[in-house]
C-alpha cells in the first residue's frame, strides 16, 4: 500500500509539474534562484538496508525534501547540497534479532519484523553537469530521528497482526557515510531549470545497530527533482 501510494504521488508529481514550478515561484519568486544558484524539491522511492546483517532483506520506503547546487568554477562545475528531511533506513526480515511477539507461533503462517528508521540526511557533494546529465559524489550526514519496529503475522484463518514498537534504544542516532548520484535532465535545452531524475546510493561508515558489530546502512534511491524558478539563459556545455 505504502509503496503504491509513492507510486501515485510520483505520477501525480509529473503530471502537474509545471503547475507545481508555477506555485513555487509565486510563493518564493527568484531568492532560491540566481545566476548561479538552483533550488528545488524532491521526491524519492528508496531501497534500504542494513548490510552484513545476516537473513537482513532490502525493505521500500520514501523520501522527501530538497537540493540547492553553487556554480564554482564554469558552467560544468558546482557544489551541490541536498536536505531530505524524511530520509528513510532500516531493513526487514529481522525474526532473528528481536524476541518473538507471539510465543505460539502454531497458529501463525507468516511473520516478519521491520525496523523503520527515519532521519534527516544532509550529503555534501561535487557535481559536474552536462547538457545531459549530472554526476556527483561526496560525504553525507544522517540523523535518525524516529525509529519503530513493526511485527506482521498472518494466522491460520487468515487474520492480520501488526504490533509497533518505539525502537530508538536499539540505534546509534548519527551515521556519516559516502554518496554517489547521476542525473538526467528531462528538458536538456533548458539545463538550469530542467527536471531531473537521478540514482543516489549512499553507505554509512558507522553502525546503526547498538547490539551489533559490523553493520551499515546502504539505501538505494529514485529521485524526481523539481527546480523552483530561475532562469535558463545559463547553459552547461
Amino acid at each position: 500500500m505504502k509503496l503504491r501510494f509513492v507510486f501515485l504521488t510520483l505520477l501525480l508529481s509529473l503530471s502537474m509539474s509545471g503547475m507545481s514550478q508555477a506555485m513555487w515561484i509565486m510563493i518564493f519568486g527568484d531568492k532560491l534562484s540566481t545566476e548561479r544558484m538552483q533550488s528545488g524539491v524532491s521526491f524519492s522511492v528508496a531501497s534500504v538496508d542494513m548490510l552484513n546483517l545476516n537473513e537482513a532483506k532490502p525493505m521500500m520506503n520514501w523520501a522527501i525534501g530538497g537540493f540547492s547546487e553553487v556554480r564554482i568554477s564554469n558552467n560544468n562545475l558546482f557544489f551541490a547540497f541536498d536536505f531530505t528531511i524524511k530520509s528513510p533506513l532500516g531493513a526487514k526480515n529481522l525474526m532473528s534479532y528481536f524476541p518473538q511477539v507471539i510465543s505460539d507461533t502454531s497458529i501463525i503462517t507468516t511473520q516478519d519484523i521491520f525496523m523503520d528508521n527515519v532521519s534527516m540526511a544532509l550529503p555534501l557533494y561535487l557535481k559536474y553537469k552536462t547538457k545531459l546529465f549530472g554526476f556527483g559524489v561526496g560525504p553525507q550526514i544522517s540523523y535518525v530521528y524516529r525509529s519503530r519496529l513493526e511485527y506482521n503475522a498472518t494466522t491460520i484463518d487468515g487474520k492480520k497482526i501488526r504490533i509497533t514498537d518505539n525502537s530508538i534504544e536499539h540505534i546509534n542516532r548519527f551515521d556519516v557515510g559516502a554518496f554517489a548520484m547521476t542525473e538526467v535532465y528531462l528538458t536538456p535545452s533548458l539545463p538550469k531549470t530542467s527536471m531531473r531524475i537521478s540514482l543516489r546510493y549512499y553507505y554509512g561508515f558507522l553502525e546503526p545497530l547498538k547490539e551489533r558489530s559490523g553493520i551499515h546502512n546502504s539505501t538505494l534511491m529514485v529521485t524526481f527533482g523539481i527546480p523552483i524558478g530561475g532562469k535558463s539563459n545559463i547553459k552547461t556545455k
